[in-house]
Formats: structure tokens, sequence, C-alpha cells
């Protein structure tokens, strides 16, 4: 395998990954929507906060599977990569201040309440190290995924697409 394969394989699988993991949680979320959203948010005692803490256990898992949907099908796989990237930058930031304000969870309910049960609960620091791990993802998305910025064609139909311009004689 030359390196160009070897990189458009890690941007692929990074999408893959990640998108497997955005849809792991917004589908674990879903069904069973957990309070600790709105404990949070109202804990902060802010104005839009309390607005927001209405809402957002909808809004999160939704736009979880939106991405994880996206990322995995590959169409416009670098802006869905930052804009995951401003999702997750807003975990690590509630993680970092539920670590510093000593909020003690022993779970955190990051990837909803059937596989917080089946793992035994993912605690705040452990929640934070997955954080940074998608980040990593998102930057090997940004960096070596195949596509261009603003392509909307799936990664799935790009070897289709080769084939269609390149001569039966050449390959």
């Amino acid at each position: 395998m030359n390196k160009k394969r070897i990189s458009i394989f890690v941007g692929i699988a990074a999408g893959v990954i990640l998108g497997l993991i955005f849809l792991v949680a917004g589908f674990g979320k879903l069904p069973v929507q957990t309070d600790a959203y709105t404990i949070l948010l109202v804990i902060r005692k802010e104005t839009i906060l309390l607005w927001l803490s209405d809402y957002v256990h909808i809004i999160v898992p939704l736009l979880e599977i939106v991405l994880g949907f996206l990322l995995i099908s590959g169409v416009a796989a670098r802006l869905t990569a930052l804009a995951s990237a401003v999702l997750v930058g807003l975990f690590i930031f509630n993680n970092i201040w539920l670590i510093r304000s000593g909020v003690d969870q022993d779970s955190c309910h990051c990837f909803g309440d059937a596989i917080t049960r089946w793992l035994g609960g993912i605690t705040n620091w452990e929640a934070l190290y997955i954080d940074f791990a998608m980040l990593g993802l998102i930057l090997l998305i940004l960096t070596f995924y195949p596509q261009k910025w603003f392509s909307l064609r799936p990664w799935l139909l790009r070897k289709r697409q080769i084939e269609e311009t390149v001569p039966r004689k050449w390959r």
C-alpha cells in the first residue's frame, strides 16, 4: 500500500469511527433522556441556560444522530467534522467545568441509560478522555479525508466514479 492509500483509509476510517460514536451516543440518549443536562444548566443559573435546559435534552441527541449519519456516509465530511468539533468542544468545556466545580457524578450518561448500565457508568474524567480522542479523530478527518471541503459525494460512490472515468484497458 502506498502513502496516499493509507492516508485515504485513515481519513475515512476516522470518519466512520467518529460517526459510530455519535450514533451510539445519540440513539442511547434519545429513548430515556436523563435530567443531567437540565440539572447542570440550572446549576449555573444564567438566563439563557435556564431557557436552554428545556430543549437541550432533545437537541443534543438529534444533533449527534445527524452528525453520525453524515460522517459515516461521507457527505460533506470535512464540514461535518468542523460542526462536530464545536459540539465536542462544548462537551470538553462541560466536563472540565464539572471536574473543577467538584460536581461528583458516578456516571455522566454520555452514551445514554442503556450503555451506562452495560458499562457500569463513565465518570467525568473518562468522558473527558473520550472527548479528547474524538477531537483527535476530527483532526484526522480534517487532515486526511480524500474529498474536498464542499464535496457532497459520499465516499462509498467514489470508487464507482473512478472506475467510470478510467478506461478499462488502463485498470
